[in-house]
């Protein structure tokens, strides 16, 4: 049920803050392509005859008998339903374009069991031949895919379809293990609620089994891990926009993917590849904080990119290169488009948008965790510190890049009492500094239990004593070092915490946490060096004690506030759409309305 509420508010979000694509053709019209559009679903059989629903709807005027038609599909196959995020397509059809929307395998109307994306590179090149070979195509199939379907769509890369032209993939990732299992932790909320939520009741405990049968990395993820394999990249030969959010569930791995398309993609199209990160991604209860230069913490300028793409295959027009009626500021807006956060502050530093070629040159820069709790550039002498872990008594969840619990830039003061988190602070600034990169953090550290955890937090610690999460991560040191630590020796551990761009206002300070849970965004750690489905796993609860030495550090990618230019360009877009908002919400409501449809005709399940 709380993935049906994520549902409809990404469908409330994106119509939203686009209403003016349809007002463009003015709505009546809109309308009426709407109405008199041709439908048809089938259950097409895949390669091992398993049986797929899938909707097609042609734009007003066309037929499926028509061998003159040549209509170009935009293409999207999900685990959600048509009402679920696979309608969004519907939003190409007053442009002339087809949609195609399937069900995955294992959900909603379609047959077979949820394969957790082993089968959609298959099912997904299949699903593209034959609709290239029906009667009305073109031949040229362009991929949507927001969410779980942006994973379908990766998925491609390892089939590469000759008739895929292009891709828009929203809030997902190319990366499988290291957005369930980051730093070898497993994400519980997360994979537990989701299977829970989305596939069938009765094969959601074999998901969440499978899943937790395979917390190492190995073959089993492969499938899964297109930007693991360079190689993947090089059979791009199509135009690809990437929409991520810094407080995204998906981030690191759509983050990652642009760098794969972007670097290691056929050279003939390094240049075709964008890249748009707002503030939140999945993260929509966070919309509130960022009301500056946001509508419902959204811009429409990914959508209006998206026509861009998706025309640019049918005009021969280069992506990016060409003036279109959706995008009249095209020359001003680059390659690389990011919101800059900031403290959620009146005249704060940050909260504002920019665009450039490629992202910023930054320096690495090397924090220490000193003994004493101060956080510095040089190594602090000094032995480090300790504190007891106690498996009965979790550090609690607050914020942070979260799905189906509350996600965001959350205040941490609440857990700052705790003698199981360590704290390291540096001086308030003098001048504002500025962050756009990776965040990692080298840990030495100790422990008197076989298998412990680390989590890593960096925080906006401002003067009034909040301390404001940016971003974090994790290491399950079972999973990382795999063997069982030992009492008395150290282990150097690195914690990837993902990416950023953040100004610290004047007077604000850099915060990091280290401590040993972070529940319920991570399952809990026994410390018995168990297995995830050890039947004995919570049977035997150990306090550990752990250690982090004064050699650990965090580095942060400092950028001079002169690299991260404002562009009132894109304000200037989210004014001009804004004023489109109510049409946007008769959309979302249509949308909402299609949901309860759905609901009595159990196309969504209870």
């Amino acid at each position: 049920m709380i993935f049906k509420m994520f549902t409809y508010v990404l469908l409330l979000g994106i119509i939203f803050i686009t209403g003016s694509l349809a007002v463009q053709e003015e709505s009546s019209e809109f309308a009426l392509a709407q109405r008199e559009r041709r439908v048809k679903d089938v259950r097409l059989a895949m390669d091992d005859g398993t049986k797929l629903w899938t909707r097609i709807v042609l734009p007003r005027g066309s037929s499926f008998d028509d061998p003159t038609a040549n209509i170009t599909a935009v293409m999207d196959r999900s685990p959600y339903g048509y009402w679920g995020i696979e309608s969004l397509t519907d939003l190409y059809i007053p442009k002339g374009f087809a949609a195609v929307c399937q069900d995955m395998r294992g959900t909603k109307r379609s047959g077979g069991r949820f394969s957790i994306w082993h089968s959609d590179a298959d099912d997904g090149a299949r699903t593209i031949q034959w609709v290239s070979e029906q009667i009305w195509s073109s031949g040229s199939i362009l991929s949507f895919g927001a969410s779980a379907d942006g994973l379908a769509s990766f998925t491609l890369l390892d089939t590469h379809p000759e008739e895929l032209d292009a891709q828009f993939i929203i809030w997902s990732s190319a990366q499988g293990y290291p957005i369930i299992f980051p730093g070898g932790a497993y994400r519980h909320s997360l994979a537990d609620s989701w299977m829970a939520d989305t596939v069938r009741t009765w094969e959601s405990d074999r998901c969440i089994d499978e899943v937790k049968a395979n917390e190492q990395p190995g073959d089993w993820w492969e499938p899964l891990n297109m930007t693991a394999r360079h190689d993947d990249f090089k059979v791009v030969k199509w135009p690809t926009l990437l929409w991520a959010g810094w407080y995204d569930i998906f981030l690191v791995g759509q983050m990652i993917a642009y760098d794969g398309y972007k670097n290691h993609a056929d050279p003939a199209n390094l240049n075709d590849v964008k890249i748009f990160v707002d503030p939140l991604g999945h993260c929509q209860e966070g919309a509130a904080e960022f009301p500056t230069n946001t509508v419902a913490g959204r811009s429409a300028l990914p959508l209006l990119m998206s026509y861009e793409l998706y025309m640019s295959t049918v005009t021969g027009q280069p992506f990016g290169n060409a003036t279109t009626e959706f995008m009249p500021y095209r020359h001003d807006v680059k390659d690389v488009t990011f919101y800059v956060l900031g403290a959620l502050e009146d005249d704060a530093s940050g909260n504002y948008w920019t665009t450039m070629d490629n992202f910023p040159e930054f320096v690495a820069t090397k924090f220490f965790l000193g003994e004493d709790g101060v956080l510095k550039q040089n190594s602090g002498e000094g032995t480090g510190r300790t504190y007891k872990a106690d498996p009965a008594d979790p550090v609690p969840s607050l914020g942070g890049s979260n799905l189906f619990l509350a996600c965001g830039p959350y205040d941490q003061s609440p857990n700052l009492d705790r003698s199981d988190v360590l704290t390291y602070t540096t001086e308030p600034f003098d001048a504002a500094m500025a962050l756009t990169g990776p965040l990692t953090a080298h840990l030495s550290v100790t422990s008197d239990v076989v298998d412990t955890d680390f989590y890593v937090k960096i925080m906006d610690v401002y003067p009034t004593g909040e301390h404001k999460l940016i971003q974090e991560g994790a290491v399950r040191m079972r999973n990382t070092i795999f063997e069982d630590m030992k009492e008395g020796e150290t282990y150097e551990v690195d914690v990837d915490m993902w990416n950023t761009s953040y100004v610290f206002s004047a007077g604000h300070s850099i915060g990091v946490t280290v401590a040993s849970s972070n529940y319920p965004r991570f399952s809990n750690n026994p410390h018995n060096g168990l297995s995830l489905l050890d039947p004995n796993l919570f049977n035997q609860n150990y306090t550990a004690t752990n250690g982090v030495l004064s050699s650990s550090y965090v580095t942060l990618p400092v950028v001079s506030l002169d690299q991260l230019p404002r562009s009132h360009v894109i304000e200037e877009i989210n004014e001009k759409f804004a004023d489109y908002a109510s049409y946007g919400v008769d959309l979302a409501e249509k949308a909402k309305q299609g949901f309860a449809f759905a609901a009595e005709n159990q196309e969504i399940r209870d």
